[in-house]
């Protein structure tokens, strides 16, 4: 008897849980997101353009601490009143990493609301969140990320997930 209620309140607790721990790992990739804009920003503040990647464009290497290198240390740009970041923002919660670049962009990226936007040759600086592990749960991300830090767009590659951030673009 007393197993099968323990077995009951399991079955109704584990669900819960599950989902708690879930909006924590998004909570944190939000978070997170936020730190590395407002971070973009106030390098911006300080010099009047983005942090360069340190290989200035999409790499998923991580010699150069996955782009994000020159948040922390100084690149010659004028004005440089750094670190903006204490270190590199590392693995996800789900095991992928987050991925600073600059580049120029075509295709359509989605407002907080999911509205489309068509983008050409458009410059801009982006985070890529990679790693995870189903397209609900990236989707379930995006969302949160589009309410609070902006601009994204959604791919597959190789059997993961990943979103793309727009923390800025030209003409946005």
């Amino acid at each position: 008897m007393v197993i099968a209620i323990i077995s009951i309140l399991a079955a109704i607790i584990a669900p819960s849980a599950f989902k708690a721990v879930e909006k924590g790992k998004v909570a944190r990739v939000v978070a997170d997101v936020r730190a590395i804009k407002a971070a973009g920003y106030a390098y911006y503040a300080d010099t009047g353009d983005w942090p360069k990647a340190g290989q200035d464009s999409y790499d998923p290497g991580s010699g150069d601490d996955y782009g994000f290198l020159y948040f922390m240390k100084a690149d010659g740009s004028t004005g440089w009143n750094g670190p903006y970041l204490e270190k590199a923002p590392g693995v996800t919660p789900w095991g992928g990493h987050y991925r600073y670049w600059k580049s120029r962009i075509t295709g359509t990226v989605y407002d907080a609301a999911g509205n489309p936007i068509a983008v050409d040759n458009t410059r801009c600086a982006v985070v890529t969140i990679s790693g995870f592990p189903d397209q609900g749960i990236r989707d379930a991300v995006d969302r949160r990320i589009r309410e609070s830090a902006g601009y994204s767009y959604v791919g597959e590659e190789n059997g993961t997930y990943y979103i793309s951030v727009i923390i800025w673009m030209e003409e946005l």
